[in-house]
């Protein structure tokens, strides 16, 4: 890697070169689409929000270049991107890893700053980004907050349009985090959810358009920056191939990043607080990418049977009769009960945890929210009221989060923007 540039562009993405040719009606030669990590394998929700995405807007003809923010020794491969993503090029910047060093010198250089961008904001990474992002005909796509971190260090925005694609509301996370603690430490997270809150409000306002994934998020983000264009954009799967058999009866899933705070807090609450208390011979297979060493303590539990990161989600859907969804805050759509519904598979979760994807209780899902309700759900549970509930759900979320229908918003929404803005130039 070149120490003095760190983006490397794939030498299929060379080989391509850049045309004239341009993003269906858009007036623009490509999207710069700016990703806060690896987007393949997509195995988590985050990674297949993006890549399904990306890849119905490829498919529709939009000319996508592929920036990906990758750890220092992290191994990709840029030609299986362009492959299976449909991608006009792909290329990486390399982040330092985290560690003391850079959170103390980002403290001291940038006290304003949450420490978490820190390692997205060096000053290598800024000018790599930013030379990337300023080639003219581009518009530039942030998917995730994390990937516009580097602006803060360089302290200039792109000139281009910016389009920010929100996951959920980062700094509620922190808040959340700060509630459940007491004195110094709630401080310090509060102090850090602020500066959070600081920097989503400011690249809000300055977006060309805010895509928010459920209209609570849209609502959060109209608070933070009134101004702001903000949209709902639904997350968009492709269709799911049916099982060779149906759901057995005695299986459960949970399917999630194992190390994001929700996700990890909700599962934990569960297997302590509910699964003690299940009295059905049901087995509890866990799946999912990230950090999932906190849950060794109860697998001498012979119900309970861990797979960690899987090669394909689908046989573990097409196998479960329910769905484990125990989400209690933080925002954005839960990837795994969309999923979950494609499949026909029922969620039980709380209304936090299918939020935004307009499932009807006890009638697309199993609405459950204190320990006593989801202890009854399972024991209580009959297989065929939980398959019907499963094709309820399958037929409501297959329009609503069709992928094609919402690349084709995405691109809509895009050309009425960019439209305003030449007209208000024109004007002016």
């Amino acid at each position: 890697m070149n120490r003095e540039h760190p983006m490397r562009l794939s030498a299929a993405a060379d080989s391509r070169g850049y045309t004239a040719r341009s993003t269906p009606s858009l007036g623009i030669e490509r999207l710069l689409w700016i990703t806060p990590k690896w987007p393949l394998p997509a195995t988590d929700g985050a990674r297949q929000a993006t890549t399904q995405l990306v890849s119905a807007l490829c498919s529709k003809g939009a000319i996508v270049d592929l920036l990906a923010v990758v750890p220092e020794g992290e191994t990709v491969s840029e030609s299986d991107a362009i492959a299976g993503l449909g991608v006009r090029s792909a290329a990486v910047v390399r982040r330092p890893k985290p560690g003391r060093q850079l959170l103390l010198r980002n403290l001291l250089r940038r006290p304003l700053r949450a420490l978490t961008l820190s390692q997205y904001a060096t000053k290598q990474l800024a000018e790599a980004m930013s030379h990337a992002a300023s080639q003219p005909g581009t518009v530039v796509v942030f998917d995730g907050l994390h990937s516009a971190a580097w602006v803060q260090e360089e302290a200039s925005w792109p000139e281009q349009p910016v389009i920010y694609r929100a996951h959920n509301v980062e700094a509620d996370l922190w808040f959340r985090g700060a509630s459940q603690r007491r004195g110094l430490a709630a401080r310090l997270l509060a102090w850090q959810g602020k500066a959070v809150e600081r920097f989503e409000a400011e690249l809000s306002a300055r977006a060309q358009v805010v895509f928010t994934v459920s209209d609570p998020d849209a609502v959060r983000f109209r608070e933070l920056a009134p101004d702001a264009n903000v949209e709902t954009l639904p997350i968009g799967l492709d269709p799911k191939p049916e099982g060779a058999a149906p759901a057995r009866d005695d299986q459960l899933l949970f399917v999630g990043r194992l190390d994001w705070p929700p996700n990890r807090d909700g599962l934990e609450w569960f297997l302590k607080r509910v699964w003690p208390h299940v009295t059905r011979p049901f087995v509890l297979n866990i799946v999912g990418s990230g950090d999932g060493s906190w849950l060794t303590r109860y697998l001498d539990d012979s119900r309970i049977r861990f797979h960690g990161e899987v090669p394909s989600v689908d046989p573990y859907y097409h196998s479960a009769i329910v769905n484990l969804v125990p989400i209690f805050y933080g925002s954005g759509t839960r990837v795994k009960a969309i999923e979950s519904s494609l499949f026909a598979t029922a969620c039980l979760g709380t209304e936090r945890g299918v939020e935004g994807l307009g499932l009807e209780p006890q009638t697309d899902y199993l609405r459950a929210e204190s320990e006593i309700e989801w202890i009854e759900s399972l024991n209580e549970l009959d297989p065929e009221t939980a398959r019907q509930i499963g094709r309820n759900a399958l037929a409501r979320a297959s329009e609503r989060f069709d992928r094609d229908r919402i690349a084709a918003q995405f691109l809509e929404t895009l050309r009425t923007s960019l439209g305003q803005v030449r007209a208000i130039a024109a004007v002016t």
